[in-house]
């Protein structure tokens, strides 16, 4: 088994996986998605770099995912903050839905505040 590593018993079911190979073959509970488990037999799989991937995981390995909507970014344009990938109308102030991608911003528990907002409603008088 390519997963197990584990001889296959004669008899046994294997799964083969055109797209990897036919000198490759899992047990059926072996052929899983090498980042969330998720079990592929029966399921559309993709194979990468000698890895099965299940559709979202393959995906996210191609394109950035939007921590706002958790949607993949298919444009170019998109802003890398907090750590996280944002599609540009996503990464917004908490308080006023304003849009902060390219502009300053604070941050108030973890959660980003345009400066207007920081000034009215955060900041120290």
């Amino acid at each position: 088994c390519y997963h197990c590593k584990l001889n296959m018993n004669e008899g046994d079911p294997a799964v083969y996986a055109e797209r990897a190979g036919y000198d490759k073959l899992w047990h059926p509970g072996c052929f899983v998605c090498c980042t969330c488990g998720e079990l592929l037999v029966d399921m559309i799989y993709f194979w990468k770099n000698g890895n099965l991937y299940c559709g979202r995981h393959y995906c996210d390995s191609e394109r950035p995912r939007c921590a706002g909507c958790d949607e993949l970014i298919f444009s170019n344009e998109y802003t890398l903050a907090e750590g996280q990938n944002w599609h540009l109308k996503h990464f917004c102030c908490f308080d006023c839905d304003c849009v902060l991608a390219g502009i300053t911003y604070l941050t108030v528990n973890d959660k980003p505040v345009c400066r207007s907002c920081y000034m009215k409603n955060h900041a120290v008088v």
